[in-house]
C-alpha cells in the first residue's frame, strides 16, 4: 500500500475504523483491486447488520457468523489498532468513558521489543489491525469487548516466538491486554463443520431492529409455542407447516420464521448435528450455545 500522511489522514476522516454497528467501516475494506493468493476475500452480509462486512478469508467470515449466533451485539472486523495513543475502543460504546485512552501500539510493540513496520518508503507506524473487535452482553462480561485474532491452529503449532505470524498475535494480545480487553486466540477450522453449515442455512440476514419486530409479535410466539410441542416426535417440515397454518402464515413467512426461531434457540435443536427438516429436531442447541457463549464471552474463559 502506497501510504502518505495525506492518505492516512484521508482514510481517518472517511471515518475508516470508526463506528459501530451499521455506521463501522472497518479499516482494510475489500475492492476489486484487493486480492489474496493465501485465502478467500469475502464481502457478505451477517445477521442484524445493513452494511457488508469484509472478511480477508472465509474463516474469519464462518467464525463471526457462529459468533453472532452465541449473541454478540457487534462484531467489527478489520479493526485497527491505532500506532499512537487514542481514545480506548470501549468509548465508542459507552461515551461516559470518553476519557480513557490507550497508549497504542508503538507503546505495546516497544515494550514487547517487536519491530513495529512501517509503510515502504515512509516512517509512518503500520496500522495494525485485529481480525474482530466483539462487543458482548454486559451480563456475559462486564469488560464488553473481546478482541479475537482467528489463525489457523497449524501456525501456532508450528511458529517459534520469533515468526512474523506470531508476533502479530502476540502483538494483538499485548495491545488488548494494555487496553484491559479480554483476548481470544480462535481457530476456526475446530468449529463442527456441520454447524458452519446449518448456521449459514438458517442465518437471518436482516436488520435487527426487523427481527426483533417479528420476534416480539403475538403471531411468532404462537408459532413458536406449538412448534416446541410437536417438532420433537414427527419431522420438523409438518410441524411447521401445521404451526404456521395456525396462525395465518404462508409457506415463505412460515418457513422465515422457522430458521429464525433455530437460530435464536427459540425452538431448541442441536444445529451441529445438521437440520434435516425431513426428521423430528434434536434438542441440545440452547447448551450448544450457553457452553460456546461461555467459551468465548465470558469472564472466566
Amino acid at each position: 500500500m502506497n501510504l502518505t500522511i495525506a492518505k492516512l489522514a484521508a482514510a481517518i476522516r472517511e471515518g475508516r475504523g470508526i463506528g459501530t454497528g451499521d455506521a463501522y467501516r472497518p479499516w482494510i475494506q475489500i475492492t476489486r483491486r484487493t486480492s489474496s493468493p493465501y485465502s478467500n476475500l469475502n464481502v457478505c452480509p451477517v445477521p442484524h447488520l445493513k452494511r457488508l462486512t469484509h472478511f480477508l478469508s472465509r474463516a474469519e467470515r464462518q467464525f463471526a457468523l457462529y459468533l453472532w449466533w452465541l449473541g454478540a451485539e457487534d462484531v467489527r472486523e478489520q479493526y485497527p489498532l491505532w500506532p499512537w495513543p487514542h481514545l480506548h475502543p470501549e468509548v465508542q460504546i459507552a461515551p461516559q468513558a470518553e476519557d480513557r485512552l490507550h497508549p497504542g501500539m508503538q507503546f505495546v510493540a516497544a515494550e514487547a521489543d517487536i519491530a513495529l513496520r512501517t509503510y515502504p518508503g515512509t516512517t509512518i507506524a503500520h496500522v495494525l489491525t485485529i481480525d474482530m473487535m466483539v462487543t458482548v452482553p454486559v451480563s456475559m462480561n462486564p469488560a464488553r469487548l473481546i478482541g479475537i485474532s482467528c489463525k489457523p491452529e497449524a501456525i501456532v503449532v508450528a511458529g517459534s516466538p520469533t515468526d512474523r505470524d506470531m508476533e502479530r498475535i502476540e502483538l494483538d494480545r499485548r495491545y488488548c491486554v494494555a487496553g484491559n480487553i479480554p483476548f481470544r486466540l480462535a481457530h476456526p477450522e475446530q468449529l463442527p463443520p456441520k454447524l458452519l453449515v446449518g448456521l449459514h442455512a438458517i442465518s437471518p440476514i436482516e436488520p435487527r431492529s426487523t427481527l426483533m419486530q417479528l420476534v416480539r409479535a403475538a403471531p411468532y410466539l404462537k408459532y413458536v409455542d406449538l412448534l416446541q410441542r410437536t417438532a420433537y416426535d414427527r419431522p420438523a417440515w409438518i410441524a411447521s407447516k401445521e404451526a404456521g397454518n395456525r396462525v395465518g402464515w404462508s409457506t415463505p413467512e412460515e418457513q422465515r420464521a422457522f430458521h429464525i426461531a433455530i437460530w435464536y434457540q427459540h425452538v431448541d435443536h442441536d444445529v451441529s448435528n445438521g437440520l434435516v427438516t425431513t426428521r423430528p429436531l434434536v434438542a441440545g442447541g440452547t447448551a450448544l450455545r450457553e457452553q460456546g457463549r461461555q467459551r468465548w464471552f465470558g469472564e472466566g474463559a
